[in-house]
């Protein structure tokens, strides 16, 4: 049992390692933001497909909640990004389409729903994109 206990232990300080390590490594890399410095922080929802409107629709309700005061006094934003439908990247053969990608850019937090990934198609997943 303690082989197990230890095996476990080891794997995970590994994985938190490898973690840390790339956190670091995106941080120089790509100059993190400084949220407590900027006037407005935009965060962007975008629903998804299938379940995804449904589970981003509560998952907004929250964030209006948490948020309320900052929200109410401008400091946040939550802005509604439509477009990553299958139905729509597939129309525009793009995992994440032109217009919906510009969209997500101009935020500076995204909260992303569930999107369908096509099993066997040519379009890549827009996780992974």
């Amino acid at each position: 049992m303690k082989q197990y206990i230890d095996s476990a232990v080891e794997q995970f300080r590994t994985l938190l390692e490898e973690q840390i390590a790339r956190q670091q490594r995106m941080e120089k890399e790509s100059g993190a933001t400084d949220f407590n410095s900027l006037e407005k922080i935009v965060i962007g929802i975008c629903g998804g497909d299938g379940i995804g409107p449904i589970i981003s629709k509560e998952s907004e309700r929250l964030l209006r909640f948490i948020l309320k005061d900052e929200v109410a006094n401008g400091r946040v934003e939550l802005r509604n990004i439509e477009g990553l439908t299958i139905e729509n990247r597939i129309e525009k053969n793009k995992a994440i389409p032109d217009d919906v990608l510009a969209e997500i850019k101009a935020c500076n937090v995204i909260l992303k729903g569930p999107t369908t990934t096509l099993k066997g198609g040519t379009l890549e997943s827009a996780n992974v994109a």
